[in-house]
């Protein structure tokens, strides 16, 4: 499997925010993912989904989960299928097409690294680097 890492020194923290800027990127709910759909949730609402597959718990059952793994497939309704890995000094994904009828967060955040750039601004804003 082809991957890049993402260098980043906090990239725990930069994963949770671009799970949350992806979340809200998608839009909304797709097909049946109305069913799923909770338009009020919070940063913390998705992450805790996506780190205990929420939408779908029997897929962690069936496909195991490595420590630092994120796997964000259907999210409260949203087609996000943004899979990375968190490691101490960065974060690794695949170098794979990113297409946004599986990754609707891409028609905002074309890539990964747009993505997490993105959440990396945020961070620094709130912490007033900006």
């Amino acid at each position: 499997m082809n991957e890049t890492k993402f260098q980043r020194e906090d990239a725990k923290a930069v994963a949770k925010e671009a799970l949350w800027l992806a979340w809200q990127a998608c839009g909304g709910p797709v097909g049946k993912g109305v069913l799923q759909d909770r338009p009020g949730v919070t940063k913390q609402d998705v992450i805790d989904n996506v780190m205990v597959a929420g939408d779908y718990p029997v897929g962690i059952i069936l496909c195991g989960r490595k420590e630092g793994e994120i796997r964000a497939d259907y999210v409260f309704g949203r087609m996000m299928k943004l899979n990375c890995t968190v490691a101490k000094d960065g974060i690794l994904y695949r170098n794979a097409a990113i297409t946004p009828d599986y990754q609707a967060w891409c028609r905002i955040y074309p890539t990964y690294e747009a993505l997490f750039g993105a959440a990396i601004a945020i961070l620094a804003k709130a912490r007033g680097e900006a």
